[in-house]
């Protein structure tokens, strides 16, 4: 089973500091087609920031997205993965916090974050190597085994 960190192989790492505007965390979001964005205070992960937080923090109590900085609303309670956790591991924290990201470390550095959607592809791959192994072991005929016409 992959790891956290191998799943991340390869992928740059989105982030935003805690003194940066919500306008712009979101702008960010927007540009790169992301949920949500790690925040650092200079290199040090201090929280995450969400669609959600925008929307419940920000957009419904009205409140202006120009003058919030980020670390006023994200979340700072995280359920993170370790480099070596296994997707099941990963799956499993964020079922039980009810989260759709999660942040991944190795050491006490930020490696990247994992998404839901990036379980859910997984799992779907590792489904469709498992039909097609049992579709060729179902379908094909042991040696000697041949018709003989």
């Amino acid at each position: 089973m992959k790891t956290a960190k191998e799943m991340l192989k390869n992928r740059p790492v989105i982030t935003v500091q805690d003194s940066d505007s919500v306008q712009s965390a979101a702008e960010k979001m927007a540009d790169h087609n992301i949920g949500a964005v790690p925040v650092l205070e200079n290199e040090r992960l201090v929280g995450i920031f969400t669609e959600r937080d925008i929307i419940g923090k920000v957009v419904a109590p009205g409140k202006d997205i120009t003058l919030i900085n980020v670390h006023e609303v994200m979340t700072r309670n995280l359920v993170f993965a370790y480099a070596d956790d296994t997707i099941d591991v990963c799956s499993t924290k964020m079922k039980g916090a009810n989260i759709r990201h999660l942040p991944v470390i190795d050491g006490e550095h930020l490696i990247g974050i994992l998404s839901i959607r990036d379980l859910l592809a997984y799992d779907m791959s590792e489904k469709e190597e498992t039909i097609e192994f049992l579709e060729q072991y179902i379908f094909t005929v042991p040696p000697g085994m041949e018709k003989k016409y």
